[in-house]
């Protein structure tokens, strides 16, 4: 039995949308999260004895699944909110030498944590953070999973911030 992808994501894809702005997504992140959970079940293909009802669970447990991945992936990222005014101010201001010194040492720092990582974490990190592929992109690239693919990115930062306490 062949799904026919069109009509399943005409008559579904509302509702899974739905679903993971429910689940606490903005409108963003769950339309992305819909397009990859139909993306991801076209790689597969369906299974033989897939009726039209275990087809819709299936998209939902699907796209169920992604949105907890993602959730996870967001709270393994890194950030420092800064005040808009703090960054304005930090950006206004010229380096005295103290902080161009330290600014160096903490670049070296980094420098000699990615040396240190292997080829492939080394690489997943740089194309993410230099070069702002997506981890999909960076996954394919480099033949890992996603989620593998996270992982290496998070220890990445995680060994940075330690070696450099917290720059």
């Amino acid at each position: 039995m062949a799904w026919d992808f069109q009509s399943l994501f005409r008559r579904h894809a509302p509702g899974i949308a739905r679903s993971l702005r429910r689940r606490g997504l903005d409108a963003e992140a769950a339309a992305d999260l819909t397009q990859d959970t139909f993306a991801r079940v076209i790689a597969r293909g369906p299974a033989q004895d897939v009726s039209d009802y275990l087809s819709r669970a299936y998209l939902y447990r699907v796209a169920r699944n992604l949105g907890i991945n993602h959730a996870k992936r967001q709270a393994l990222v890194l950030s420092l909110p800064l005040e808009q005014s703090e960054a304005q101010r930090a950006l206004a201001r010229e380096p005295d030498a103290e902080t161009i010194l330290a600014s160096r040492e903490q670049l070296r720092l980094v420098a000699a944590v990615l040396a240190e990582l292997p080829e492939r974490q080394r690489c997943a990190f740089l194309l993410h953070r230099v070069e702002n592929w997506p981890i999909a992109r960076i996954a394919e690239e480099i033949g890992l999973s996603p989620t593998r693919t996270w992982e290496l990115v998070r220890d990445s930062y995680r060994r940075i911030v330690l070696r450099t306490g917290g720059l």
